[in-house]
C-alpha cells in the first residue's frame, strides 16, 4: 500500500512539474527554442541580407503569438531596423524587412516622433497658456481614399507619400511641417463662442510660429471645462472645426472662416455617421 501511495505521489509531481511547464513555456518560452531562434535568426538574415551590415539586438518570447521576436539592426542606417518572427521550431514566420524598411514606415516614423515631440513640449511647457486634455502634432500621410470626400465637403487634402521618402535623410522638420504638419488641439474655456475660438487660434499659431513650428492645418475643438477628475462638462456646448489651415489664420475674417470651417465639418461627419448607419442595416 506504501509503495502505490509512493507511485501515485511521484506521478502526482511528475503531472505537476510538467503542466507548471506547459504553462510556463506558454507564457515565457524556454530557452532551448530561443537558443534555436537566436542561432537561426542569424544564418537567415547573413543569408537574405549579406550586403546589409546587421546585427540582432534581441530575441523575446510573445505569448500572445507563441513565437520568438527577433529585432534586427544595421549598424550603419538609422532607418533600417525590423524584426523577424520565428515559430518554437526555429521557422521563420514573418519578416517585416519589406513593411519597416522598403515601405520607408521607419522613416516616416523617425520624423513623425520629431514634429510630435517639437510640439508636445510647447504645448506641456508649464508657461503654455491653455488648458486641454486632447492636443498634439503629427506629420501627416496623404490619404487617397479621403481625398474625394474632402474636396466635396472643402476639406483640404494634403501630406507626405510615404514611398516619395528618402532612406536616412535627415528631414528639415520645420519645412516639412509647413506641407504635411498636422496639429489636434481641444481647448477648455467657459465662453465658447466663435470669437473666443479666433483669439485662441491666433496665440496657437503664433506661439509655435515662434518656436519655428509651423503646421498646414488644425483640426481644433473649443469646449467647456472638464471637471477636477477629468469628467467631460454635461453642457456639450462646442465649437468643433477641423482641417482648418494655417494660411487661413490671420485675425481680418477670421470668425466668419471658422464658421464656415465648422459647417463644412458638420456636414462631414453627418454623411459619415449615414453610411455607418447604413451599413449596420445592410441598406
Amino acid at each position: 500500500m506504501k509503495k502505490s501511495m509512493k507511485i501515485a505521489s511521484g506521478i502526482t509531481a511528475f503531472l505537476l512539474i510538467a503542466i507548471i511547464l506547459y504553462f510556463t513555456n506558454g507564457f515565457v518560452g524556454n530557452p532551448v527554442s530561443k537558443m534555436i531562434a537566436n542561432k537561426n535568426g542569424k544564418e537567415y538574415i547573413s543569408k537574405e541580407y549579406k550586403d546589409i551590415n546587421l546585427q540582432i539586438e534581441e530575441v523575446s518570447y510573445s505569448f500572445k503569438d507563441g513565437g520568438y521576436h527577433i529585432q534586427v539592426k544595421s549598424l550603419t542606417s538609422k532607418d533600417t531596423y525590423f524584426e523577424v518572427v520565428m515559430s518554437p521550431f526555429g521557422k521563420v514566420v514573418y519578416d517585416f524587412y519589406e513593411n519597416n524598411v522598403t515601405n520607408k514606415w521607419n522613416t516616416y516614423e523617425r520624423i513623425n516622433e520629431s514634429y510630435g515631440s517639437k510640439v508636445k513640449k510647447v504645448f506641456e511647457n508649464k508657461d503654455f497658456p491653455y488648458k486641454s486634455d486632447i492636443c498634439f502634432g503629427e506629420i501627416k500621410e496623404k490619404d487617397i481614399e479621403q481625398s474625394s470626400e474632402y474636396k466635396e465637403y472643402n476639406l483640404p487634402v494634403y501630406g507626405i507619400d510615404r514611398k516619395d521618402l528618402i532612406l536616412d535623410k535627415d528631414y528639415d522638420i520645420s519645412e516639412l511641417g509647413k506641407t504635411a504638419g498636422h496639429i489636434v488641439f481641444y481647448a477648455q474655456n467657459e465662453e465658447i463662442t466663435l470669437k473666443k475660438a479666433s483669439e485662441i487660434l491666433l496665440d496657437i499659431k503664433n506661439i509655435l510660429s515662434e518656436k519655428n513650428i509651423y503646421f498646414y492645418a488644425i483640426d481644433f475643438t473649443l469646449e467647456k471645462p472638464r471637471d477636477k477628475d477629468g469628467v467631460a462638462n454635461p453642457d456639450d456646448t462646442s465649437i468643433r472645426i477641423e482641417q482648418f489651415l494655417y494660411k487661413d489664420i490671420y485675425e481680418e475674417g477670421l470668425e466668419k472662416r471658422l464658421e464656415k470651417s465648422q459647417e463644412n465639418t458638420k456636414k462631414y461627419y453627418e454623411k459619415l455617421d449615414e453610411e455607418k448607419l447604413k451599413q449596420e442595416l445592410g441598406i
